[in-house]
C-alpha cells in the first residue's frame, strides 16, 4: 500500500490523491493553467501563541530548495498589531506558501487574503478556526489579555477569518489525539476538533497527534511537502482565484 494512504487516519473535503497517482487536483484545470517557471517558492512559517521559529526545525529540515521567511510575533501586542508587522516584512516578496501552526494559522489566513497573488497556498497545522471557546472563560479571569480576547469565537480576526476566502490549495491538519480536562469537547489537548474544522472549504486532513507533537509529525510533514509540490506546479495566475 503507498505510504501515502497509510499516512492519515482520515481525510476530509476536498480529497487529496496518493502520492503515486501524481499531483492531486483542486480545482485546477491543467489545460487552461499553465505550470509556472520558476520552482522556488518563498515559505513563510508562522508560530502558535507563545512559541518561536524554532518549533519548526524539523519541518525546515525535510523541506528544502525555497527560501525562508521565519515571522516571529508577541500575541500580546495585539493581532493586528503583529498582523501590518508580518505584512511588511513580506514586502517585495512573491510566491509566498504558507506554514503555520495554531493561532499561526489564523494569521497565514489573514495574509494570504491581503497578499492576493502574491500567496500561493498553505498548510495550517491545528488551527482553531471556529476560535477558542475556551479562551471565553480564560477572558473572564484575564479581562486584558490580548490573545484570549482575539482568539475567542467572537473575537473580531476570528470572525474575519471565517469571511474570507481561503486559497485554493489551503489545507489544516487535524490533531485528534490529547485530550484537556478542562473542555467537554474532543479535543487535541488545546484546540477542540470541531473549531479545527469549522472551515468546509479546504482541505482537512486528520492525523493521530496531539496539538504539539504536530510540527514532528510525518503525515502533517507529508501533507506540507504535496502541497508545496502542488503549488510549485500550478499556475500563479490559476491559483490566485480564492475558491
Amino acid at each position: 500500500m503507498p505510504r501515502h494512504t497509510n499516512s492519515y487516519t482520515g481525510i476530509r473535503h476536498p480529497p487529496m490523491l496518493p502520492r503515486n497517482i501524481g499531483m492531486p487536483s483542486l480545482l485546477i484545470d491543467f489545460g487552461t493553467c499553465k505550470p509556472h517557471q520558476g520552482e522556488t517558492m518563498n515559505i513563510a512559517y508562522i508560530h502558535g501563541n507563545r512559541a518561536t521559529a524554532s518549533s519548526f526545525n524539523h519541518i525546515r529540515s525535510q523541506v528544502s530548495g525555497h527560501a525562508e521567511i521565519m515571522l516571529e510575533y508577541d500575541s500580546a501586542a495585539g493581532f493586528y498589531h503583529n498582523h501590518a508587522t508580518m505584512m511588511r516584512e513580506l514586502e517585495g516578496k512573491d510566491e509566498i506558501f504558507f506554514i503555520a501552526h495554531s493561532l499561526g494559522g489564523i494569521h497565514a489566513l489573514h495574509l494570504a487574503h491581503h497578499l492576493g497573488k502574491r500567496a500561493v497556498g498553505g498548510v495550517t497545522l491545528s488551527t482553531p478556526y471556529g476560535g477558542s471557546a475556551a479562551a471565553n472563560v480564560v477572558a473572564c479571569f484575564l479581562p486584558f489579555s490580548r490573545v484570549m480576547n482575539d482568539i475567542r469565537p467572537t473575537g473580531r480576526p476570528i470572525l474575519e477569518a471565517s469571511r474570507l476566502d481561503a486559497p485554493r490549495i489551503w489545507t489544516n491538519v487535524v490533531t485528534l489525539a490529547g485530550a484537556s480536562p478542562f473542555m467537554l469537547e474532543q479535543n487535541d489537548g488545546v484546540v477542540t476538533l470541531e473549531s479545527m474544522r469549522h472551515r468546509k472549504d479546504i482541505r482537512l486532513v486528520d492525523v493521530d497527534c496531539n496539538h504539539f507533537e504536530v510540527v514532528l509529525n510525518q503525515s502533517a510533514i507529508d501533507v506540507i511537502q504535496d502541497s508545496i509540490t502542488e503549488a510549485s506546479h500550478a499556475d500563479i495566475s490559476c491559483l490566485s482565484d480564492f475558491a
